[in-house]
């Protein structure tokens, strides 16, 4: 393998791993009490936004580092986040991590977003996507939403998804928290 294409497989690992290590430390940080639950999904978006730029810069990624908010991807359909972009085979500029948020659903609107990122996947637009949510175990939990009849693995080759409960501090109430993570088959 080459040193060039040796270099820009480390630098999408690199991109691949950001945001799951954002989101375990936000909730870590939740758990502990150091931030209050997010109230909508802008307030979302900002802690993990925060999360991932600090990643980036403890892995000395280029500057400017590449985080953007609310980006187009395809057909004017956007993702809440996105991290790193690359150029394909045909010159196109694609995103290396595109990334949705849900802020205490009450539907399964989150089967409408995994299946929208599982689209950018397949179109190569993307080569990373991950979804995360926070609310009330009695809207979202693994009873309710049954991920293996997505067709998605706990813990596979192109995809995983981790179920956690928390008890923050300042709450009275439990919370469920979901992140699922795909990536390009090819």
């Amino acid at each position: 393998m080459s040193t060039n294409v040796e270099k820009e497989v480390e630098v999408f690992l690199k991109y691949r791993d950001i945001f799951p290590k954002a989101w375990e430390r936000f909730l870590k940080k939740i758990g502990e009490g150091k931030i209050f639950v997010p109230v909508n999904e802008a307030e979302l978006r900002c802690h993990l936004f925060s999360e991932c730029l600090s990643i980036m810069q403890e892995l000395e990624l280029p500057i400017p580092h590449q985080i953007f908010t609310e980006v187009e991807l395809s057909d004017n359909r956007r993702v809440d986040l996105a991290l790193g972009f690359f150029e394909d085979e045909k010159g196109r500029l694609g995103r290396l991590v595109a990334i949705e948020l849900k802020h205490f659903p009450v539907d399964l609107g989150i089967v409408s977003d995994l299946t929208k990122l599982g689209e950018y996947v397949k179109e190569k637009s993307v080569i990373y996507c991950f979804f995360a949510t926070i609310g009330r175990p009695e809207y979202i939990n693994e009873q309710i939403l049954d991920l293996t009849k997505l067709g998605l693995e706990k813990s596979g080759m192109h995809s995983f998804y981790k179920w956690r409960t928390l008890n923050p501090p300042f709450q009275d109430k439990l919370l469920e928290t979901l992140i699922v993570g795909f990536l390009s088959s090819e």
